[in-house]
C-alpha cells in the first residue's frame, strides 16, 4: 500500500532582525522573537555589565514594525570594550571581549540555598507556562525564581535572548538576583555563565547540559551549575553545598 502525503498548515517560530541603538550607536542586531523587546534590551545591557541598574536608562522605546529598539543612558557608556554592530544569531551569545569580561567580575559568595526538589518543581512550572513552546515548538524558555515562585518567565527563538528577556523583566521587578536562580531550556555556555556572573546570580539550571568551558568559568566565579534538571537524575556540577538533596 502506498503511503499518502498530507499537507497541513503548521505554526512556525518567529525570527526577525531587530536593531538596538544605544546612545546613537548600533550596539547589536538581535535575531529574535518580536515580543518583550524592551525587556530584551534591558536584560542585555544589564547582563553584559553595560548598566548597573535599570535607573541608568533615561529612555527606551521599541517598535515592532520598524524592528528597532532605541535607548539612551544617563551616563556615558564606554564602548571601547564592546564589539559594536554585531549580529546575534538566535543560537549565539553576545559580542563581548571575553578576557576583559572575566577580569572585571568578582567571585559570587551568595548564601542562597535551595532543595533539588524545589528546583525541579520550578523547572516543571516553567515548562507548564511556556505557551509559545507548546504552540510552535522549537522555542527556548527561561525563568528567574527565588525558589518560592517564578518571578519572571520569557520565551524566544534564541536561548540567549530568552535569558536576556527574563533578566530584564526580573530587574524591573526589583528582584534580588543574589537570592535567586536562572532556569533555562538552553545549553549552558560560557556566555550564559557570564550573564549570571554579571547579575550576581549564584545558580543556573538547565534541561540541557553545560560546556566544558562554561564549567571552568563557573568554577572560577562561584556559580552552581545544574544540568538535565527535569530528568530523573539531575547533575550538580559544582558548589553542591547550595543544594539540599
Amino acid at each position: 500500500m502506498k503511503e499518502t502525503m498530507v499537507l497541513q498548515k503548521v505554526n512556525i517560530c518567529e525570527e526577525e532582525p531587530v536593531e538596538f541603538l544605544l546612545n546613537g550607536k548600533n550596539l547589536v542586531t538581535f535575531m529574535c522573537t518580536l515580543e518583550e523587546l524592551k525587556e530584551l534590551a534591558i536584560g542585555h545591557l544589564y547582563s553584559r555589565g553595560i548598566i548597573k541598574s535599570a535607573d541608568e536608562i533615561s529612555s527606551l522605546g521599541a517598535c515592532k514594525d520598524m524592528k528597532m529598539i532605541f535607548g539612551t543612558t544617563d551616563r556615558e557608556v564606554d564602548f571601547d570594550g564592546i564589539e559594536l554592530n554585531t549580529v546575534l544569531q538566535s543560537g549565539c551569545g553576545s559580542g563581548v571581549k571575553f578576557n576583559n569580561s572575566i577580569a572585571k567580575l568578582p567571585r559570587i559568595n551568595s548564601d542562597f540555598h535551595i532543595s533539588l526538589n524545589t528546583i525541579k518543581e520550578r523547572a516543571v512550572e516553567m515548562f507548564s507556562q511556556a505557551y509559545m513552546y507548546k504552540q510552535y515548538g522549537g522555542m527556548h524558555c527561561a525563568a528567574v525564581s527565588d525558589g518560592n515562585e517564578i518571578i519572571a518567565l520569557c520565551e524566544d527563538v534564541g536561548r540567549h535572548n530568552a535569558v536576556d528577556k527574563v533578566i530584564g523583566k526580573a530587574l524591573l521587578s526589583n528582584i534580588d538576583f543574589s537570592q535567586s536562580m536562572i532556569i533555562t531550556t538552553g545549553r549552558i555556555s560560557t556566555d550564559m555563565v557570564l550573564k549570571a556572573a554579571n547579575i550576581a546570580c549564584p545558580l543556573i539550571a538547565s534541561r540541557s547540559i553545560p560546556t566544558t568551558s562554561a564549567l571552568e568559568l563557573a568554577n572560577k566565579l562561584g556559580i552552581t551549575v545544574i544540568g538535565r534538571v527535569v530528568s530523573s537524575k539531575p547533575v550538580i556540577y559544582m558548589y553542591e553545598e547550595r543544594i539540599a538533596i
